[in-house]
């Protein structure tokens, strides 16, 4: 590790410094400042569009300053070519780094390796979302000893189309989505660069939000990630229901994408926005629940209210005849069982929510269960007391993102964060264990310091009832 006095960056915290971490992927230099350091968007991988991604060769790296667009807005900058969103962010404890060149290949630093890592996979319907969101800031975990690596992979079509040849999603000999592809050279890359850290390698933690949360999981299920990946933490996951159907690949095709995949940015783009088109309420591409295969212990959670806060939603919920309407449109989705008791006035937002997000929790968590891996399943629901919802704006309900403050610890007082670091540490979260038949869950009920915090048993019953035929 060196550090030097560094003409002052544009957007760094006041006493920032400039620091170097000598590691075997290069001289990764990214700024300090109060123990913290964070090196931005270090290359990870590199590939063709729509073909296989291979390592980046070792080399400097420039982290004082994200690249690509860390804000959604078109305010960042170009991503490099040939690496796009195949790069990572580090977020590591500053005393816990190599204290020189070669110690991070020296056995003695490697011994002193003894911090956990936490991966984190952002959401964004698999077509979205940056490794260095403002919003996803781990600086709380590394206040707290945990060197964290923020994941960016290819996204829409170039991460998640299936070539002709590529075999059956989730069969055993098949070749995974480009994105799960990438990722396992991510998962290399932490694994011999984390002594560099200060981190072990054997204490990996993998965690997402939504889309991050259904690639997460889907990444812990394959078999390269055996050894590399210890727990899994899926906060609202998101899995397509639709992704690759024939009708999908049929719209794909007319789009101009072929088995061998797209020759350029425009056409994908045009056959992405066809599927998208036919998926308002489900990712357009992405991992299916029958491929999720639990390898580790889990911990899933999910929110009450999902998509209850969305105009259309809250519009068709005021009609007459609603839940007539929200049957249908769970049918629709494959949900042929009543509709759960907590729909209660909100019956399309439930449906549509349960069918987004929550149906997906409860397969994955029983299916975890079901195959002897330790599970920890829980639920946000309102109650007194404010959080951040997907707009920005405070609220006392539970909706999308509503989690993302609590786990980064940036909700004060809400307990969900050392519950999550607990989990990091040791593997278990500290409430009862999700198995049949009392499937005890844990229940938050309101924000920050006014959180009540309960267990309750089958949380998610009713949605397990109406989406039984999944």
């Amino acid at each position: 590790m060196s550090d030097s006095d560094a003409t002052p960056i544009p957007g760094a915290r006041p006493g920032s410094a400039e620091v170097t971490v000598d590691a075997p992927a290069g001289a990764l230099t990214g700024l300090a400042s109060g123990g913290v350091l964070r090196i931005h968007t270090i290359p990870y991988a590199t590939a063709e569009p729509f073909g296989p991604s291979s390592p980046v060769p070792p080399g400097a790296h420039d982290g004082r300053e994200p690249i690509g667009d860390p804000l959604g807005d078109g305010s960042g900058t170009p991503l490099r070519e040939g690496v796009g969103h195949m790069q990572l962010t580090v977020t590591a404890p500053v005393d816990g780094l190599a204290a020189g060149p070669g110690d991070a290949s020296d056995s003695a630093a490697t011994a002193h390796a003894t911090r956990p890592i936490l991966l984190w996979i952002h959401g964004g319907r698999f077509e979205e979302g940056h490794p260095s969101e403002p919003w996803c800031t781990m600086r709380r975990f590394a206040e707290q000893g945990i060197v964290t690596v923020s994941l960016g992979y290819r996204k829409t079509l170039d991460g998640f189309w299936r070539m002709a040849d590529d075999g059956r999603a989730g069969a055993p000999d098949a070749a995974p989505y480009r994105a799960v592809d990438d990722l396992v050279h991510a998962l290399r890359w932490v694994r011999d660069n984390a002594a560099a850290f200060g981190a072990d390698p054997g204490n990996v933690t993998l965690s997402g939000q939504s889309a991050g949360a259904g690639l997460a999981l889907a990444l812990a299920s394959d078999a390269r990630s055996e050894g590399l990946v210890h727990r899994v933490i899926a906060l609202s996951p998101g899995l397509s229901r639709g992704s690759g159907n024939a009708l999908r690949r049929l719209l794909a095709r007319i789009g101009g994408i072929g088995p061998s995949g797209a020759p350029s940015p425009e056409i994908a783009d045009k056959a992405y926005r066809l599927l998208a088109a036919v998926a308002p309420t489900d990712t357009a591409v992405g991992p299916r629940i029958p491929e999720i295969r639990p390898r580790v212990p889990l911990m899933v959670t999910a929110t009450s209210e999902e998509f209850h806060f969305a105009p259309p939603l809250i519009w068709a919920d005021a009609k007459p005849g609603a839940r007539i309407l929200a049957r249908a449109i769970g049918a629709a989705h494959g949900a042929m069982g009543p509709l759960p008791p907590e729909a209660g006035d909100r019956p399309i937002g439930g449906v549509i929510s349960d069918a987004a997000i929550r149906a997906s929790a409860v397969a994955v968590a029983d299916s975890s269960a079901a195959a002897g891996m330790p599970t920890w399943v829980g639920e946000f629901r309102p109650g007194e007391g404010t959080g951040i919802g997907p707009d920005g704006r405070v609220t006392d309900g539970a909706p999308h993102c509503v989690d993302l403050p609590r786990f980064f610890g940036r909700e004060a007082g809400h307990p969900f964060h050392d519950q999550v670091v607990s989990f990091i540490h040791t593997g278990d979260p500290g409430w009862p264990r999700y198995s049949p038949p009392e499937r005890t869950g844990r229940i938050w009920c309101g924000g920050g310091e006014r959180a009540v915090e309960a267990d309750e048993a089958d949380p998610w019953g009713g949605v397990r009832a109406m989406f039984r035929s999944r």
